[in-house]
């Protein structure tokens, strides 16, 4: 229960944080935090944990979304299941170029997923664009966020679980 807590107290603070650093600075500078910390509970606590995470974070980001239903809890939940095959093959405990070639998977697969949900729904949207306005703003800001998150949430969560 105490873990729980914990992971849903963490996405909350993400989402705020991201909300924030949309509406002030823009799509541009704002990383995907609950994808990383889908990726991070999934590594840390296993598929579990991994998988309450993405659904929390995405019923969080539908219930603010002028989108359809389901949309960020379907793409976190195949992310989050992605992350437990991948960490097989390309994560490597204590390497941490892997770490960062697992996250920049996730969040391409992140990307493709809400272009193919939402193109499903909407019609064609322009993968130039997308590639353009969506997956490069997100890759980098993410990516350049990825270790210090990392290091950070590590440190909290040894303090609460050890």
């Amino acid at each position: 229960m105490r873990k729980v807590l914990v992971i849903t107290f963490f996405v909350v603070m993400a989402f705020i944080i991201e909300f924030l650093l949309f509406n002030t600075a823009g799509r541009w500078t704002t990383p995907n935090l609950s994808i990383l910390l889908v990726v991070f509970f999934n590594l840390y606590f296993g598929i579990r944990y991994g998988l309450f995470t993405a659904v929390v974070a995405g019923v969080l980001h539908e219930s603010f979304s002028p989108d359809v239903f389901g949309i960020y809890v379907c793409s976190f939940v195949f992310c989050s299941y992605m992350t437990t095959i991948l960490k097989q093959y390309v994560y490597h405990m204590g390497s941490r170029l892997s770490r960062y070639i697992l996250i920049f998977i996730v969040v391409t697969i992140n990307v493709a997923a809400h272009y193919v949900l939402y193109s499903a729904r909407v019609g064609s949207i322009g993968s130039g664009d997308v590639v353009k306005f969506v997956f490069f703003p997100e890759v980098i800001t993410t990516m350049f966020v990825a270790p210090f998150l990392f290091t950070e949430l590590k440190k909290c969560v040894s303090r609460l679980f050890a």
